[in-house]
C-alpha cells in the first residue's frame, strides 16, 4: 500500500474515531439531561400542595410523551450513525492490516483482536433507550398517582 492511501486511511480513522465520540457524548448529554429534567418536573409536581385537575394531568402526560418520544427518536438515529460510522472505521482498521498478524511485529496476534470484527449492534446506545423509558415512565406514573391521591 503506498504512503498517500495510508496516510488517506490514517485521516479517515481519525474523523471516524472523532465522530463515534462526540456521538457518545451526545448521548450521554441527551439521556442525562432528559432525566434532570424528568426529576425537576416530577418534583415540581410532587411539591404542589393543590392535585392535579384530569386536563393539567392530560397535559403533563403529554408533555412527558413529547420529551420522551422525541429524544427516544434522536438517540435511535445517533445509534443508526454510529453503527454506520463505527462500520466504516472497522473497514479502514481491516484495509491498515491492524486485524492481521505479523504486520507491525512478529506477534502472533494481530494488533486489533478479532472479536472486534463482530457485527455492531451499539447495545450501550440501547442502555440508554431503556433508561430514558424507564424514566419517562416513572415520571408518567407519579404524575397519575399526584392525580389520583
Amino acid at each position: 500500500m503506498s504512503d498517500e492511501k495510508t496516510q488517506i486511511l490514517l485521516s479517515l480513522r481519525g474523523s471516524t474515531q472523532e465522530s463515534l465520540r462526540e456521538m457518545r457524548a451526545r448521548v450521554f448529554s441527551i439521556v442525562s439531561t432528559a432525566i434532570t429534567l424528568f426529576t425537576v418536573f416530577i418534583g415540581w409536581i410532587v411539591q404542589r400542595i393543590a392535585k392535579p385537575s384530569l386536563p393539567e394531568t392530560m397535559l403533563f402526560i403529554c408533555i412527558i410523551l413529547m420529551f420522551w418520544v422525541g429524544n427516544l427518536l434522536i438517540l435511535m438515529d445517533i445509534r443508526r450513525g454510529y453503527i454506520k460510522t463505527m462500520s466504516i472505521s472497522v473497514r479502514v482498521e481491516r484495509a491498515l492490516g491492524l486485524y492481521e498478524p505479523k504486520v507491525f511485529d512478529e506477534e502472533d496476534d494481530s494488533l486489533f483482536p478479532i472479536s472486534y470484527l463482530k457485527p455492531i449492534e451499539a447495545k450501550h446506545f440501547q442502555k440508554f433507550e431503556l433508561i430514558l423509558s424507564c424514566s419517562a415512565i416513572a415520571s408518567i406514573l407519579i404524575v397519575i398517582m399526584k392525580y389520583i391521591w
